[in-house]
């Protein structure tokens, strides 16, 4: 059992490292941990993904929440673009967990592949961080990739930052900007998807011990602490080096 504390922990560290330094939601990072360990303690594939995705999604809400009040404390958290953006962003993660799993997965991988491929054939955008104002973000393409982030982020939570930020960027928001408000918008995703995870596991049989509906609570305690020690060093760390790397 310690050996599981310890991958918990490593796994917390680093997830919450790459949601202080990207804004990635973080709980992607959490998966292969929480999906090895849970295998290990004898968890079957009928709630595993439910046990993983619940457990990861609510490390993410302790994690955007820590990193959102860090980021604000810098002067990197705009409030107003998280309203503007935030309420696309949760009607896309209700839509997202009304869907059949099967159709997130599908979805899901597409996305990333798409999202891959978009990036490796544009051109880096020439940021300067002046000029871009909250209200730029409008229009059919804003609405639609937000909702489209909130759909994907309730999955495994890395939706705003990837659907997003690249469209924060080339309006011109500087890095530690698009980070800050990407990694607050997987708390919003994080707490109403786990939410419905939680409350859709209680009448379930053969969770293991200590759940909560599909919420695993030894591995989202430590998942935790480990995320509340990595958030700190990846916000400072996004300080410490040039926007364009």
């Amino acid at each position: 059992m310690v050996d599981i504390i310890v991958i918990y922990l490593a796994a917390g560290v680093f997830s919450g490292f790459v949601s202080g330094l990207f804004g990635v939601g973080g709980a992607f990072a959490l998966a292969p941990a929480l999906i090895i360990t849970l295998t290990l303690q004898g968890v079957g594939d009928t709630h595993l993904m439910h046990l993983t995705i619940a457990t990861s999604l609510a490390t993410q809400l302790v994690t955007a929440i820590l990193t959102s009040v860090l980021r604000y404390r810098a002067g990197d958290l705009r409030m107003p673009m998280l309203f503007r953006i935030a309420p696309f962003v949760g009607l896309g993660a209700i839509i997202g967990y009304i869907l059949p799993s099967d159709v997130l997965k599908i979805f899901f991988m597409c996305f990333i592949g798409f999202s891959i491929l978009r990036t490796l054939m544009q051109r880096p955008a020439t940021v300067t961080g002046e000029g871009a104002q909250v209200s730029d973000l409008r229009g059919g393409a804003f609405w639609f990739l937000s909702i489209i982030s909130g759909i994907s982020g309730g999955l495994l939570g890395p939706g705003p930052a990837i659907v997003l930020a690249p469209l924060l960027r080339r309006i011109g928001f500087a890095m530690p900007i698009v980070s800050a408000a990407s990694a607050a918008l997987p708390g919003l995703v994080g707490a109403m998807a786990a939410g419905g995870y939680i409350v859709g596991g209680f009448d379930e049989v053969g969770l293991p011990a200590h759940s909560r509906g599909y919420l695993y609570l030894p591995g989202f305690a430590s998942l935790a602490i480990g995320a509340l020690v990595g958030s700190p060093l990846g916000i400072r760390f996004s300080h410490r080096v040039s926007d364009k790397l």
